[in-house]
């Protein structure tokens, strides 16, 4: 078995070849676009594993392209994951170890993007999440950048993206152009677009307001409420709880505030909570009541709240989320798709679709013992092992599928093969087209502050080699063996001699990174953004 799945590592480029010997034909410079899909894991699309859910719309990609099973993010951050896809440099290399580090006075090497519009090339930017925002630096070689956000929200749903995406393709049809596309969806707090209000607030049996706290956003509601006794009545809907008599809601501030000044109100929770004052927390049933006496016959309060519904069973109701979140992008594909059909332009545009990095569903634990959700810390395969799809419709060979270890670095180069244009000396990664069958080692980063500590690994098949120098750990998975990462088989002593020399290149590079490393300051917004989108506390 082992042999089998080098040997699939292994295989030679016949397939590649024939997929792009139809690309040679160059088809007088046809359009591209390249689409990234935030936070998206390989293995929660249907055309890489059958477990979670159904995409049929990027899978209908694949089945005309050529999919990778083997791509791998360096950083499970989102800044200096597109950074490194766009420059062809690793993050360290770069200076951007955070979101919210303005790179462009950090960067001495240009972005791929400049070689099209060079080229007589249209180049427009779509993005759906602030940390992508122009002024972080991602916009050089853009002749259009769309990153505002409505109000105080710093992202966008697929089918807002859509419709800013859509007006631009009907406006440039006849141009010949270079589109980026950034989805998001996929991203924490997991609610799709479609989901009914979870909330309701009732002051004395009259609704006064619907929420969604599955989006894990603060609300302020105003009450008024009458002289003597006033009862406040919440009905929460959690389908992942079907007893009554369980907490189903968690809040973090609940807190009510008279808009008067009025201190002769009594507030009083009754029936329906469990209050962990020295957390702060506050647990509610599926109905809970809260009393308000007040000595005046008009009392304006307002209500400030900030929660999300509680899981037992956690990473059963968040993989869940999650893979509704994926669906419903994959549906929102499927309309970019069919645009592109209307408007004619699906068969003659290059399409490539990747992902920045990952996301862990609770099957790695945190620093502090309990199941880890999200990104940003760790460098285990979940977080890092994103899709890969390259659809060319001029290619003669469809539906191929590779196995070979890839990165993010090499998507700019493997661009500018498929459009016939001159490689940049800068690009570090490699031309995924070329002859030659490269047997790779991926270095991978996550940086402080963001991420809790500076981590570093080396992926060379089958080993994943990770080390920790605040905790002088090193964690060693066979990836044949263990392919989940459950078991750490790092044994000082015992180590095959190609792992000793994975460890020497891996004290090597965090050595010197770590030496070299700048401290960039964030300005006072982009921390705001950050703070918004739950990347920093």
């Amino acid at each position: 078995m082992k042999r089998k799945q080098l040997a699939l590592i292994g295989m030679p480029l016949l397939g590649v070849f024939l997929f792009f010997s139809g690309c040679l034909k160059r088809e007088m410079n046809p359009n591209f676009i390249l689409i990234t899909l935030d936070t998206q894991r390989a293995d929660f699309i249907s055309a890489y594993s059958r477990d979670h859910g159904s995409t049929p719309n990027i899978d209908s990609l694949a089945e005309k392209g050529l999919l990778y099973e083997n791509c791998f993010s360096l950083t499970p951050i989102t800044l200096p994951s597109h950074a490194s896809l766009f420059f062809s440099q690793p993050p360290h290399r770069l200076k951007n170890y955070n979101n919210g580090q303005n790179i462009r006075t950090h960067r001495k090497r240009p972005s791929f993007v400049n070689i099209f519009r060079k080229r007589g090339f249209m180049t427009a930017a779509f993005v759906s999440l602030g940390v992508l925002k122009a002024s972080f630096g991602l916009d050089e070689g853009f002749d259009f950048y769309q990153d505002d956000f409505p109000g105080e929200r710093w992202y966008l749903a697929a089918e807002e993206v859509n419709k800013r995406v859509f007006a631009w393709l009907e406006a440039n049809k006849n141009q010949r152009f270079f589109l980026w596309i950034h989805y998001s969806d996929p991203h924490a707090p997991y609610a799709p677009p479609y989901s009914p209000p979870d909330l309701k607030i009732f002051l004395n049996d009259h609704l006064i307001g619907e929420f969604l706290l599955t989006q894990n956003t603060p609300y302020e509601l105003d009450l008024n409420v009458e002289k003597g006794k006033n009862l406040v009545r919440l009905e929460v809907h959690n389908e992942f709880i079907r007893k009554e008599s369980l907490y189903c809601a968690k809040f973090d501030i609940f807190n009510f505030s008279p808009k008067s000044g009025q201190k002769d109100l009594k507030i009083q929770f009754q029936r329906g909570w469990f209050i962990q004052r020295q957390k702060s927390n506050l647990f509610c049933k599926k109905r809970a009541y809260v009393e308000i006496e007040s000595a005046s016959s008009f009392s304006p309060l307002k209500l400030s709240f900030k929660g999300n519904l509680f899981f037992p069973k956690e990473k059963e109701a968040l993989e869940e989320l999650y893979k509704r979140e994926v669906e419903y992008m994959d549906k929102e594909i499927g309309n970019l798709w069919n645009k592109l059909k209307e408007l004619k332009l699906f068969k003659k545009t290059r399409i490539l679709m990747v992902g920045d990095h990952g996301e862990g569903l609770g099957e790695h634990k945190g620093y502090l013992g309990k199941q880890h959700y999200g990104h940003i810390h760790f460098l285990y395969n979940v977080y890092l092992k994103v899709p890969l799809i390259i659809y060319d419709p001029f290619a003669t060979k469809k539906g191929l599928r590779r196995t070979e270890l890839v990165t993010l670095l090499d998507i700019a180069p493997t661009i500018m093969n498929l459009m016939g244009f001159k490689q940049m000396p800068s690009f570090q990664g490699r031309n995924l087209f070329s002859h030659q069958k490269d047997d790779i080692t991926i270095f991978q980063e996550t940086y402080k502050p963001e991420a809790f500590m500076d981590v570093f690994a080396l992926l060379k098949f089958p080993w994943h080699l990770i080390y920790t120098p605040e905790k002088s750990k090193y964690e060693l998975y066979d990836l044949i063996e263990n392919p989940e990462e459950k078991e750490n088989i790092y044994q000082e002593l015992h180590l095959p001699h190609e792992v000793l020399d994975l460890k020497k290149k891996l004290d090597s590079l965090a050595q010197a990174i770590s030496k070299n490393k700048k401290e960039i300051k964030i300005d006072d917004e982009a921390k705001e953004m950050l703070k918004a989108l739950g990347y920093i506390k």
